[in-house]
Formats: C-alpha cells, sequence, structure tokens
C-alpha cells in the first residue's frame, strides 16, 4: 500500500525544530488541548513548567514544536530508552498534538514524519506510539503513516487513599 503525505499549503510557513526550556508555555497550551480532548483534568502551569524544565534536561527526552512563525501548531514528545530484548534504542512518542484549528492541514503528518526520522537517526531502532484505545481516528492517522499495532499497553493508575484505583 502506498503511503501519501498531505502537503502542506503553500501559504504555511511551517517549520518543525527540537523545543528547548523557553517553548514551556507553548507546550503547556497545546498539552492542554490533548488533556483536555481525553477528559484529564488540566495541569495548572506551574507544575506543568516545572515538568517540563525536568523533562527538557533528560537525555531520555526529546520535544518537537511544529510552529508558523513564533505560533506554535504542533507538539511531538519522545521518550528514548534502551530494550534488552529489541538489542537497541527504542523511542515512544507520548503525546502528539497538534492545535484547535490548525488540524486537517497536514501539520501532524509533517511532524509525526519529521519526529520518526529523527528518532531513526539518532539510532532507534524501533517508533513507539501510544494512544487512547477509543482514539480511532488517532490509530487510523498512525496506520496511514506506516505503524501497526502489535502490542497491548495496559496501565494501572495510582491508588487514592483507601485503597481504591483512580479511573483511567
Amino acid at each position: 500500500m502506498k503511503k501519501m503525505l498531505l502537503a502542506i499549503p503553500s501559504n504555511m510557513r511551517l517549520k518543525i525544530r527540537e523545543a528547548g526550556k523557553e517553548d514551556a508555555k507553548a507546550a503547556w497550551k497545546l498539552i492542554a488541548q490533548l488533556q483536555e480532548f481525553v477528559d484529564l483534568e488540566i495541569t495548572p502551569y506551574e507544575e506543568f513548567a516545572a515538568r517540563w524544565e525536568k523533562a527538557i534536561a533528560s537525555e531520555n527526552f526529546k520535544a518537537f514544536i511544529a510552529e508558523e512563525g513564533e505560533e506554535a501548531k504542533g507538539l511531538a514528545t519522545v521518550w528514548l530508552r534502551e530494550s534488552l530484548s529489541h538489542g537497541g534504542l527504542v523511542a515512544l512518542i507520548d503525546e502528539l498534538v497538534v492545535a484547535e484549528g490548525e488540524r486537517g492541514k497536514g501539520i501532524g503528518t509533517h511532524l509525526l514524519k519529521h519526529v520518526v526520522d529523527n528518532c531513526f537517526q539518532m539510532g532507534c531502532i524501533e517508533v513507539e506510539v501510544s494512544t487512547e484505545a477509543d482514539n480511532f481516528a488517532a490509530r487510523g492517522f498512525y496506520h496511514k503513516l506506516g505503524f501497526g499495532e502489535v502490542g497491548v499497553l495496559l496501565e494501572r493508575e495510582k491508588e487514592q487513599a483507601g485503597g481504591e484505583h483512580e479511573e483511567s
């Protein structure tokens, strides 16, 4: 099956770059949209900024921003780990979000392709991505770009006071 990439409109000047500490506010705005979409409580900016700073400082973390001019249009975060069973470096795309009002324009496609290419250039032997099981649009998007469903990710939330597990 031939893979087709959506073309970025000719009037859009999209640039994808590695994110840094200074991108905390832009990243927070995009992650907040993702949290809202999956019905999670939006993390307060101060808390998010502290997490962002810690993540950005890690050699096992990369983040990429798709922007037009100075405006962030998309964000992808990636965690890197050595896998003993796979025999090398594996990347997990943990979050990929395109700003509301910008979806359907090919930004996510170009951002994902850039991230995957970057991961392989860093020596990764595999790139993984996760999404909510009921997010069929995202699953279809990843399938179209060459990802296959080859495993199952199970989660267990931290126990709340009283021994009950938080709902996922």
